[in-house]
This record gives C-alpha cells, structure tokens and sequence, in this order.
C-alpha cells in the first residue's frame, strides 16, 4: 500500500513539474501577444480601484496564476509604467480571478483538455494567419491536460488508509492552513494547488472543511513569489510584494472567526462536495476584496507607512 501511493505521488510530482513549465510557457506567450500597446495603456486601464480589480481579475485569469500576474505589476511598477496605487486593484483582482481554475476543475470542463491540446498542436503546425495563437492554445490545453492526468492518477486514493489517516490532521483548521501554505510555497502555484484540492474532494479524499482550510493557506503561501521577487528591487517594487501579502494574510485573518458560520452555510448548498470548494474559494476572494476596497484609502497609507 505504501509503494502504490510512494509511486503515485511521484507521478502527481511529475506532472505537477510538467503543468508549471506550461504555466509559464503559457505565460509569457500571452505577454508577448499582449504586446507593448497594453503595457503602454495599462495606467489609464487601472486609474480607479474598481478598474484595476478587473484588469487583475481579468489577467490573472487568462495567465492562470496570480504570482505571475504579482510579479508583472511589480516589473510594471518598477519601470514607472504604473503608479503604485493603481497596482493595488490589480493586486485585489488578482486573487478572484486566479479562481476560475478551480471552478472549470470543479464543474468538470478537464475532459475537453486533450482536444484544446490538439487544436493548439494543429494550430502550431499549420502555416495560416492565426498561426501565432497556436502557442498559447497549446500550453493552455497542457495546463489543464496535466490536471485531467492527476484526477485520473488520483481517482483510487479515497481507498488509501495511510494516505487517509495523514489527511485526517487537515481537520484541524490551523493544521490545514499549514499545509495549504508549505505546498503552494514550495509549487510557487495557488492554481495547481487549489485544482488538486478541488479534484480530491471530487472523490471523498477531502471533506469541505479540510478543503477550505487548505485553500486558505494557499491564499497566504501564493504571495512568497513576489516577495522573493521584490528581494532584487527598489522601495516601490517592495510596496507591491508587501500588499500583496497583507491583503492575503489580512484577509485569511479576518475571516478566520466566521469559518464555522460560513462552512455551515456553503455545505448546506445542494451542490457537490468540489463546486462547495470552488463556490467558497470564489466567494472568500469576492468579499475579502469588497472589504479592502472599503479601505483602499487606509490600505494604501499603512503600504507608504510601512515603507516609507
């Protein structure tokens, strides 16, 4: 039993490797295309609070990864391309739309992968004016080609007792805020490790509340990319690093007290166990950034007055 979960791990391991080397393969194609134009215009996409959180929500979304999306207003920020305090949208946004891969695992759209990964193969090869897409479509049909290979690789772990009894420490919340933390620090990847959380509680390995636990670390650990980042820049890069991780960890703060209120209410939803993880992984991001968007005046003053 042992070496059938030490084999199965290692191949989650090597898949895990493959859907990162997508993610920023699928990254920087989209950087490219997205072109100078964008980097240009991207101070009057983001001069009010609301605009950025879209910008943020939108980019991330399309990027599949909220640390690369930290560590491009960081670059932006840097260069003088953008104010600080329009970043500070993008950084809100970014958490919302770095959930829309957990929801497309959750309500089982994996299985069209293979063919997006077919199309973008097709789309590479073939000498036409679209023929620059090609790229793109690939690394994404990969990235969610990998996750459709770890809900197959997964699919008989609810039958483990050894893998069982070690998830069963994730009942507690402070337990399993931990290891939501270690795991998406060590993948540099909130995507990945919310989607494997989504596909496990899809088969029972997981229940919501050591689900949601973990998602909340993954909130905390995906900001490390931009910390480590701001480490080589100056004192306007450091206040993008630094809201980035004050809002994630302010918000895992805040609603630490009404997780029993909220857990009680999501399962109660008529929904599977993987949508309840989704929907609560949206919702959280959702009002986390209503709230700091209530503060955006204080949010910003505290930044300056923590790096002055």
């Amino acid at each position: 039993m042992f070496l059938t979960l030490f084999s199965t791990i290692s191949s989650i391991i090597a898949v895990v490797i493959v859907f990162l080397f997508a993610i920023e393969k699928f990254s920087k194609q989209v950087q490219f295309l997205i072109g100078e134009k964008f980097k240009i215009s991207i101070e009057k996409f983001t001069n009010t609070p609301v605009r950025g959180v879209v910008v943020g929500t939108v980019l991330s979304s399309i990027l599949q990864s909220s640390s690369a999306v930290s560590v491009l207003v960081i670059s932006f920020v840097e260069a003088g391309l953008l104010p600080f305090t329009n970043s500070l949208g993008i950084i809100i946004g970014t958490n919302i739309g770095t959930t829309i891969t957990s929801q497309l695992v959750a309500f089982k759209l994996l299985d069209i992968a293979p063919y997006i990964l077919i199309l973008g193969f097709i789309l590479m090869k073939i000498k036409h004016k679209y023929q620059h897409v090609g790229k793109p479509v690939f690394y994404f049909g990969l990235i969610f080609s990998c996750l459709f290979i770890i809900s197959v690789i997964t699919s008989n772990l609810n039958q483990n007792e050894f893998l069982l009894s070690i998830i069963g420490q994730t009942s507690n919340l402070f337990f399993a805020i931990m290891v939501g933390f270690f795991v998406s620090t060590m993948l540099q990847s909130s995507s990945i490790t919310t989607s494997i959380i989504v596909i496990l509680a899809s088969q029972g390995i997981l229940n919501f509340d050591q689900a949601f636990g973990i998602i909340l670390g993954t909130n905390i650990g995906t900001t490390t990319t931009a910390i480590l980042a701001s480490l080589v820049t100056g004192k306007q890069g450091k206040r993008v690093a630094l809201a980035h991780f004050i809002f994630n960890f302010v918000g895992v703060l805040i609603f630490l007290p009404f997780v029993p209120i909220f857990s009680d209410f999501i399962s109660g939803l008529p929904l599977s166990v993987a949508v309840q993880v989704a929907t609560s992984h949206l919702i959280f991001n959702v009002i986390i950034g209503v709230i700091f968007l209530i503060f955006f005046k204080q949010y910003n003053q505290l930044i300056h007055k923590i790096i002055k």
